[in-house]
């Protein structure tokens, strides 16, 4: 096939092995005078244009090693760029050697590398820098596909832009959907200098999962290979922060005395000095990527704990307002912290609204805790008041699946006091005790019960009735504790 691009004809041949490329199809073609090269078919996409994928910004010759476009054009639905033909690529020179490269070899190849990303440092940013886009081309390794990187980056949809990384070379900002610097590039330069002298990856995911909590949290195992100076660069081009790791121009000036150990013991001592600083440095930094990352979860599945809690309280409330016209009914009571509170004839019921749970040592996760509570009011001679029960969203019954749970407690037998409030609510951190196999001051006296929100019927009915018997003298503390059996009706762990 013919193709006409800026700077002449070619003839396209057959696809490459191997040539498919993450944005494009790389065939062999052949010029007019004979000379072979190899051209990649980009397709066009939308919201980008064609200088954005082939753009001046890397033409210029004081860009080195850097894979050159020879030609380049349109044909059909595809952008086209004819480049040299390499010998290999770094991804293919792995695989043939079988095992981690010398040291020499590995300091040769990243020094290349480190040139071409010096060099275009503040120009462009690759953002996906992986061995099969480091290029053989006479005798020099060069980086090819800078266009390509920056075409995918711009016509990938925000919602699925980060899926468009390469998995094991993503850095942390590029699985948290930010913005890609040249700090990107050093990472993932990071990650192939780990893959050279080490002969593995620094993670191993193996699904885009893992991946990222590896990129984000993990730190990579310390390289027991190579000098003390080429370890401790690669672990600073390892780090989560992009704004700690170093620039490219520092990288390649640190690797031309990276094969060297330092002869001083002044000096070899400052090298474990620093090489302590970069393992607590990256600890550091790792602890607080995860706690981030967990406050952000717990914070998401708090708003589905609010949104869902309207489910039973709302026809809760409904019902009150539906057959007892005469309760008098404050919503936000409390300063809001009531989500409603409903008095007829001395008697209240109450139900609280959603408070963010700190995390507990319990045997499972809570999110979210509220109350519901039927009180007496002031006529009650006994001390006892009323009853209030726990509203707990958490994964009681399945790890990962979270609800509404319904529980209450107790106090011990072995505890000194009294309730007069009981079975009582408590909030987890309070109420952690009664799963844990201790003697401690408080029992479980209702077992955690999830609440059908697609039909929350017994749970109103009960409530309701427990707050008519109140309103008329009747509701009495119960006959016996636990006042329903909680064996067994949460998992433990």
């Amino acid at each position: 096939m013919k193709i006409e691009l800026e700077s002449g004809a070619w003839m396209r041949g057959e696809p490459l092995v191997d040539g498919e490329g993450g944005f494009g199809t790389v065939y062999e073609v052949q010029a007019v005078d004979g000379s072979s090269a190899v051209a990649k078919f980009v397709p066009k996409a939308p919201g980008a244009e064609r200088e954005l994928l082939i753009g001046d910004s890397l033409r210029a010759a004081e860009f080195r090693n850097i894979v050159p476009v020879i030609d380049r054009g349109e044909h059909e639905d595809f952008w086209v760029l004819v480049m040299p033909r390499a010998d290999k690529s770094l991804a293919q020179h792995l695989e043939e050697s079988h095992a981690p490269l010398g040291l020499s070899e590995v300091v040769s190849i990243l020094s290349d590398i480190a040139t071409a990303l010096s060099d275009i440092d503040g120009a462009v940013v690759h953002r996906d820098l992986k061995p099969q886009n480091v290029l053989l081309l006479d005798g020099t390794w060069c980086v090819a596909d800078f266009g390509i990187a920056r075409y995918a980056e711009a016509t990938t949809a925000d919602d699925t832009r980060k899926f468009s990384l390469t998995p094991p070379y993503g850095a942390p900002e590029q699985w948290r959907s930010e913005r890609a610097t040249s700090a990107t590039d050093i990472y993932a330069f990071g990650v192939i200098a780990f893959q050279l002298l080490s002969g593995t990856l620094p993670f191993d995911g193996p699904d885009p999962a893992s991946y990222r909590e590896q990129h984000l949290t993990a730190n990579p195992p310390p390289l027991t290979t190579g000098t003390a100076r080429l370890r401790i660069l690669i672990e600073e081009c390892l780090y989560k922060a992009p704004q700690t790791r170093p620039n490219a121009t520092n990288v390649l000036a640190r690797l031309a005395t990276a094969a060297e150990e330092p002869s001083r013991p002044g000096l070899s001592r400052l090298a474990q000095v620093s090489h302590a600083e970069v393992q607590r440095r990256a600890q550091s930094h790792a602890h607080e990527v995860e706690q981030r990352e967990e406050s952000e979860r717990r914070a998401q599945i708090f708003a589905a704990a609010e949104q869902s809690f309207g489910s039973f309280s709302q026809p809760l409330l409904q019902a009150i307002e539906d057959n007892a016209p005469t309760a008098t009914i404050e919503v936000g009571a409390d300063r809001g912290k009531m989500r409603f509170v409903a008095e007829l004839s001395g008697a209240k019921l109450g139900v609280s609204r959603p408070q963010p749970s700190p995390a507990w040592q319990g045997p499972f996760d809570v999110i979210a805790f509220a109350n519901i509570e039927v009180n007496l009011g002031d006529r009650n001679r006994m001390g006892w008041e009323g009853r209030s029960h726990s509203l707990w969203f958490c994964d009681a019954h399945e790890q990962g699946r979270f609800a509404w749970y319904e529980t209450a407690f107790m106090g011990s037998p072995f505890s000194s006091g009294h309730h007069s409030v009981e079975p009582f609510s408590c909030s987890p951190a309070e109420g952690e005790v009664a799963f844990q196999n201790v003697i401690g001051t408080m029992q479980l006296a209702w077992p955690v019960e999830e609440l059908d929100r697609a039909d929350p019927t017994e749970f109103l009915d009960r409530w309701i009735g427990w707050f008519a018997d109140a309103a008329e003298q009747r509701l009495a503390r119960p006959s016996r504790m636990p006042d329903k059996q909680p064996s067994g009706s949460w998992r433990r762990g």
